[in-house]
């Protein structure tokens, strides 16, 4: 890298001969890989800074350090989706589904030092619970009425009733601190028992992370990881390339395409990032389910998969990859593109609204914007007129609560999982209070059905789970279009990167 001071020190044309040897040795270096052996530093390159208030939620900032400080208490396969241990070694279940002993490690400790006890564990649900946390997972820790903590490696819960996405719960809640709950959400100490401990924060530049020389799993390779914020999308692709970064996190296919030798593309295997078109049923407009499944038909889902994804997903009419037990090939196709269904739908409606429909996007989302026009083709060739209404990102989601939307494009996670996680804490799906304003008894009642079953594998369960899709592809209000996942780009020395269920980054084994 060139210092300011050996910058200043030529002419402008040994600036610029010096500019150009020194991006080209870090591109040469990037591409060897450097040492494979233990140690250095990895640096990974984001788009944004963190934002420690959503530490408790599945966002950028819990993806990003989320997995290198805080631990969790079990991991769930990424191919079955059983539960493997973590800092709980062991776990029962009641017959009846309420009650949870969970048996912990007694080696683990905070990185202050702390043990960590069953008291924790009830710290960790209890805060879960809260509003403030800001979790999707609320709904499922509010289920979790006492904790006994009388064993310091035993925690026990009782549950209001059978939780049948119990060990989502136990992969997506963060193990954090209770003694430094305010310093956490302040952004001024993040303590975990995680393989890495917090060094520094430089705001709206980068982060520091330190490898804990203590950690119960055995201390990572990596010295240390940085998380240098790059705001500009170009910017941050050069990151890489340039060899300044070895790594950025969740770019769009399309971006990783000219990335070749010397580097790593590398897909993730969770596909939870759902592309859809949310409808504001109350809205004239739309309040017709007909309307809905007109839309439904036109869209051409295979050309947003091929040309806005990058042939990295599939396009699907339901929210479910292959990893989620209600995954059904009838349902990923049951909204195949049918032109001539579609008018059909629109004339028994009768006909197509008089007014262009508001057709919403945030301009901070690179697809969107493509899958909108993509849209607004599909939708004219049966007589339907959209406008297309680009926000800015930070008042894109104050908008889509305030009553006044009405066709949007946003993408939702958690079909990964079990459908339930999807059905009580994904915001389009909840049955109070969606961003679309649909709601019935019995929708509320099949969520009911989804989520208290005793057992996942159940008859019970999967015929809960058909339930479910069915009246989400009849009703429409939610309109899935195709399902990807994140994009890493590496350097080539970058080795074993992983990642859970919840693409929380795991570092603990990584190398450069």
């Amino acid at each position: 890298m060139i210092t300011r001071r050996g910058f200043m020190a030529g002419t402008a044309g040994g600036a610029a001969a010096l500019l150009l040897a020194a991006c080209s040795s870090a591109v040469q270096e990037a591409k060897e890989g450097g040492s494979a052996e233990p140690g250095g530093s990895l640096v990974i390159g984001a788009l944004s800074d963190l934002n420690p208030a959503t530490i408790f939620s599945q966002s950028l900032t819990s993806m990003t350090i989320g997995g290198l400080v805080f631990d969790t208490l079990i991991r769930l396969d990424p191919t079955t989706l059983e539960p493997t241990p973590r800092v709980a070694t062991a776990w029962k279940v009641s017959g009846d589904g309420l009650q949870v002993t969970l048996t912990l490690r007694d080696d683990v400790t905070f990185h202050s030092g702390r043990p960590f006890t069953s008291q924790d564990v009830a710290y960790a649900f209890t805060n879960l619970a809260e509003d403030t946390a800001g979790s999707q997972l609320q709904a499922a820790a509010k289920t979790i009425v006492s904790v006994d903590t009388s064993d310091a490696n035993v925690a026990v819960l009782t549950l209001a009733h059978p939780l049948v996405n119990l060990f989502d719960l136990l992969e997506f809640t963060l193990l954090t601190d209770s003694e430094t709950e305010a310093a956490l959400l302040a952004g001024e100490q993040f303590v975990g028992t995680g393989a890495f401990t917090f060094d520094s924060w430089q705001r709206g530049q980068q982060s520091t992370w330190k490898r804990n020389e203590n950690y119960w799993d055995g201390a990572a390779l990596l010295d240390e990881v940085t998380v240098r914020v790059v705001p500009d999308n170009s910017a941050l692709l050069s990151s890489v390339r340039s060899g300044q970064t070895n790594a950025v996190i969740g770019v769009s296919a399309q971006d990783a395409r000219p990335f070749g030798d010397g580097f790593q593309v590398v897909n993730e295997d969770v596909y939870d990032v759902a592309f859809y078109v949310g409808a504001n049923v109350a809205d004239p407009a739309l309040a017709d389910k007909r309307i809905r499944q007109a839309i439904s038909y036109a869209v051409d889902r295979q050309r947003i998969v091929d040309e806005v994804l990058g042939g990295v997903g599939f396009a699907s009419s339901a929210p479910w990859p292959e990893s989620s037990p209600a995954f059904d090939e009838a349902t990923r196709d049951f909204y195949s593109r049918d032109l001539e269904e579609a008018r059909q739908l629109l004339a028994e409606a009768g006909g197509a609204p008089a007014a262009p429909i508001l057709l919403s996007y945030g301009t901070g989302l690179a697809p969107a914007r493509t899958i909108a026009a993509i849209i607004e083709n599909n939708l004219a060739e049966i007589g339907l007129t959209v406008t297309l209404d680009p926000r800015e990102q930070a008042s894109f989601s104050p908008f889509l609560s305030s009553g006044e939307h009405q066709l949007w494009i946003n993408p939702h996670g958690f079909g990964q999982l079990n459908p339930s996680t999807l059905a009580t804490g994904a915001a389009p799906f909840k049955p109070a209070k969606n961003l679309s304003g649909y709601n019935s008894p019995g929708y509320t009642a099949i969520v009911d059905r989804l989520w208290t079953q005793a057992d996942p594998e159940s008859d019970a369960a999967e015929a809960s789970y058909r339930e479910f899709s069915t009246l989400l592809l009849d009703e429409q209000f939610i309109i899935d279009l195709a399902i990807t996942t994140n994009t890493n780009i590496y350097s080539a020395g970058v080795q074993n990167v992983a990642w859970n269920r919840y693409k929380n980054l795991d570092l603990s084994r990584a190398t450069v």
